[in-house]
């Protein structure tokens, strides 16, 4: 048995309303704009090294993913202080080197800028662990950590 009702057909089936076909794709897609929000993102959907490995296995996988990202980085910083020196004009680059050395205690040179990240870094890192201290793994989750602080750097440096 049909009708039609508003929008679509709908048609009875033991007793129970269903909506044509059409009309069945319009709720599945409302229904799916109504879940994607609630979907995690791509960075967060599978983490890096995953917890099923034995410790020893995540943390060498962490370690080498941290010194890819630390490459990363070193070049990224390379790019800023390329482009920084392309900036006519002495004003900025005054500015940028003082405000580098004198609040920040590091210098122009981006392999300095880097050393000075990571020890921080690892500083940073140190204490959100000893904080929370709670449980094992204190090399995995720092790891974790200055991995997360790594990338998030680099994608603050994307052009």
């Amino acid at each position: 048995m049909t009708r039609s009702v508003g929008y679509g057909r709908m048609e009875l089936h033991h007793g129970f309303e269903t909506p044509d076909l059409p009309m069945r794709r319009v709720i599945v897609l409302v229904l799916l704009g109504a879940l994607i929000p609630l979907l995690p993102s791509p960075s967060s959907a599978a983490p890096v090294c995953p917890d099923s490995l034995s410790t020893a296995d995540q943390t060498r996988c962490l370690m080498k993913e941290l010194e890819a990202s630390d490459r990363q980085l070193q070049q990224a910083l390379m790019g800023v202080a390329k482009e920084a020196k392309q900036v006519p004009g002495p004003t900025f680059q005054t500015l940028w080197r003082d405000n580098l050395k004198g609040f920040y205690k590091t210098s122009a040179d981006p392999m300095q800028q880097a050393e000075a990240f990571r020890a921080n870094r690892r500083e940073v890192c140190a204490y959100a662990k000893s904080v929370g201290f709670q449980g094992t793994g204190y090399g995995i989750t720092t790891t974790r950590c200055e991995l997360a602080l790594t990338r998030t750097l680099l994608n603050e440096l994307k052009p």
